[in-house]
């Protein structure tokens, strides 16, 4: 195969810096945050006095007992502590300001101490987009095996850690916009470019397009994923999408990085010439500079698969062969909370996802269908206000494929954006069909639940989809549907 240049590859067997000084001994006021588990994670396993704070609520107890085996230590911070880290959180805002304006501690974001972090590394792969970015992110921890690589991830690989040293040589990091961290910032506020003290060995980019707040059109979107990627020494581009051809058009038209073209069929960098899927896995057949690997990964849905496929290019851009790379897919086991099965009872299946664009949202559903041949109940969760309201079109479009949808109350880090946007009202004025179903307040209406559970018959498929309480409703889907009900 033709591998990357030389030149363009960090050695192998090289060490990392050690940590700076501001993160040796931080505190992780919301760890629950999105990517902060998994940057408090590989702070203590690098060697990092990391505290929790250990005063959250019970749905946080299994997050909590992870972080402790990682070394987290669950206390509050002390005279040892050098920095907060916060994850946009508002409820620990107090803690916040009587920490660093009493004690003068500095404090920073997740995207901030990831590139202070990623400083350390010799090579460091970069997976970045509006959207897309977890099952590739993932699945680069297991192609990337026999480089020993570290990760920092918002979504674990399924019975994995978010957070992982490694060698210390490669380290991976997701850095895809949460859609709920800039909920409460005044209108106009202009937050930290993606990615701004990133540059990557690789950048793999899987998806160009409008995710508000953090890009409120495809073209700031576009704007701020080039820069990241004119830093980096090599782009893997996914293909077919229009955002990421935008990209690719743009890095040609000013030369300045390696680009390496991934996407199906002939004439790409990175070819996926196969994709068969058997009920329960995915079989790709991938061509790679002349090199044809096959790889078996355990997941439904096309785009999580062919979201694979772009971690074995961004494998392949960074050198590593074509049979390396499957052999270490081979042990890949899927993304948490990425059309996970969580049981069956009384012949309905409850599967959860933890999407959140409308694409995302459209490809699991795509793939939940490939789990089923009855109805597709969807709990969903909305995540911000400002986003849904945005997106409402796209997101009740994308909806559209189940054959009812519950919504839960919008999830945000505020309880309204400053804008003023209502998530739900923005989804019910968007909504065309009758497939939007919203539980009536009252002691004596149907919870979300249990209104789920009386759409579904036998032979059906419930998929919760969101953050947080659609993560937690799991356990209450199984006992409700474990309950005698009237026949329909």
């Amino acid at each position: 195969m033709s591998a990357a240049p030389a030149d363009r590859l960090a050695p192998a067997g090289q060490r990392p810096l050690p940590l700076p000084a501001v993160l040796a001994a931080a505190h992780f006021p919301d760890p629950h945050s999105p990517g902060m588990s998994g940057l408090a994670s590989y702070l203590a396993r690098r060697g990092a006095r990391v505290t929790v704070a250990p005063s959250q609520a019970q749905r946080d107890s299994e997050l909590l007992s992870r972080l402790s085996r990682s070394g987290a230590l669950l206390q509050h911070p002390d005279a040892r502590t050098t920095s907060l880290i916060w994850g946009g959180d508002g409820a620990a805002v107090p803690e916040m300001l009587d920490l660093a304006t009493g004690r003068g501690l500095p404090t920073m974001g997740h995207s901030r101490a990831v590139e202070l972090l990623s400083g350390t590394a010799p090579t460091t792969v970069a997976v970045v987009g509006s959207h897309s970015t977890a099952m590739a992110a993932a699945a680069l921890t297991c192609a990337l095996a026999v480089r020993d690589p570290g990760w920092i991830l918002n979504d674990a690989p399924y019975g994995d850690a978010p957070g992982y040293d490694g060698s210390g040589e490669v380290l991976v990091v997701d850095v895809c916009p949460d859609g709920a961290v800039h909920e409460a910032e005044p209108p106009g506020w202009r937050h930290r470019t993606l990615g701004a003290g990133l540059r990557p060995t690789v950048t793999l980019v899987t998806g160009v397009d409008e995710a508000p707040p953090a890009f409120l059109t495809r073209e700031e979107a576009l704007e701020q994923i080039e820069a990241l990627a004119r830093r980096s020494e090599t782009v893997v581009v996914w293909s077919g999408q229009v955002g990421c051809d935008e990209l690719v058009e743009r890095l040609r038209r000013h030369p300045g990085p390696r680009v390496v073209s991934v996407g199906r069929g002939e004439g790409m960098d990175v070819a996926v010439l196969g994709l068969l899927w058997s009920g329960e896995d995915h079989r790709l057949t991938i061509q790679a500079g002349g090199e044809r690997s096959i790889v078996t990964v355990p997941v439904a849905g096309t785009t999580a698969a062919l979201g694979v496929a772009a971690a074995f290019a961004a494998g392949w851009a960074l050198g590593l062969s074509g049979t390396d790379l499957a052999d270490g897919l081979t042990a890949f086991p899927g993304v948490e909370r990425s059309l996970t099965r969580l049981g069956t009872v009384g012949g309905v299946t409850v599967l959860e996802s933890r999407a959140q664009h409308p694409e995302e949202i459209a490809a699991d559903l795509r793939g939940a269908r490939m789990l089923t041949e009855g109805a597709v109940v969807v709990l969903y969760e909305p995540v911000g206000h400002l986003r849904t309201a945005a997106l409402a079109g796209r997101i009740t479009e994308a909806l559209t494929a189940a054959d009812h949808t519950v919504l839960m109350p919008v999830h945000s880090a505020s309880v309204r954006s400053q804008r003023h946007a209502d998530g739900i009202e923005a989804l019910v004025r968007a909504a065309s069909g009758g497939t939007l179903v919203i539980p009536e307040p009252g002691s004596c209406q149907m919870g979300p639940d249990d209104l789920a559970v009386s759409l579904a018959q036998r032979g059906d498929l419930i998929l919760t989809i969101g953050p947080d309480a659609a993560r937690r409703i799991g356990p209450h889907l199984l006992a409700a549907l474990d309950q005698p009900r009237p026949a329909r």
